[in-house]
């Protein structure tokens, strides 16, 4: 069973080689694998929507997702098993709960045995002490039940990301990030969008009228558009504030 991690340590220091130094101590010759660590600082939305799209082509394995602004506080760790018997590792914040449920639920338990920690444990760095060293234990086969107390769905913290509203004459819907290149995505699937060759979207304010094509490579540089999966590429180059309802 591979590892994946997801931070937002970023790589310029080296947090994310330590954690993967402790998954490795415990869980010698496992395979890991980065899902991203140069995201939104502190951003938990983003965090579970990288976790969930990840999850969705992923093999087995125990994921890890560390975006924890309360670190040291009293919110808990947590570790969940699913049924097709993935473990999810991290802290109860809601990073977790899309990845949850596309995997759906069977078992949790938080993480208190600290047997299975590295001490001392530090206030800061749980993905280092706490999160890596559960998951290294997981994939080396320990029982989930060991790590901790047990925990039902409705005890897990949930943040959810906002789901699109559909009305008569009008799809209303969120920016949920702006990609490195410069794709605007939305909460909007494809199959609510009509196919039409151009769609209205207003945005910040502003009403701009679009083509609505197959890829990238049906526009000219520089063009705004939308595609089936609704990313509206360069129009972040006219808009401000992206997290605008439209």
């Amino acid at each position: 069973m591979f590892i994946s991690l997801l931070s937002d340590f970023g790589l310029n220091q080296e947090y994310v080689g330590v954690c993967k130094a402790v998954l490795l101590s415990v869980c010698p010759g496992v395979d890991i694998v980065d899902i991203c660590h140069n995201g939104s600082t502190f951003d938990i939305e983003e965090g579970a929507l990288m976790l969930r799209n990840f999850v969705e082509y992923s093999p087995v394995g125990v994921h890890v997702a560390v975006v924890d602004p309360g670190v040291g506080t009293e919110r808990r760790g947590i570790a969940v098993e699913t049924e097709r018997g993935d473990f999810l590792v991290g802290p109860d914040n809601g990073i977790l709960i899309e990845a949850i449920d596309r995997l759906k639920f069977t078992k949790a338990v938080a993480l208190e045995n600290e047997h299975y920690m590295l001490h001392p444990v530090s206030s800061s760095f749980h993905g280092r002490d706490v999160f890596a060293p559960a998951a290294g234990y997981l994939a080396k086969g320990i029982s989930l039940s060991e790590l901790g107390r047990p925990l039902m769905y409705d005890d897990l913290y949930v943040v959810r990301l906002p789901s699109p509203e559909e009305g008569e004459a009008e799809i209303r819907g969120t920016v949920l990030r702006v990609d490195r290149f410069g794709n605007l995505q939305t909460n909007i699937p494809g199959r609510m969008v009509p196919s039409k060759e151009r769609i209205t979207v207003e945005i910040g304010g502003e009403i701009i009228s679009i083509r609505h094509v197959k890829t990238f490579g049906n526009v000219h540089p520089g063009s705004s558009f939308s595609t089936k999966m609704l990313m509206v590429w360069q129009l972040f180059h006219k808009i401000k504030g992206m997290q605008q309802h439209f």
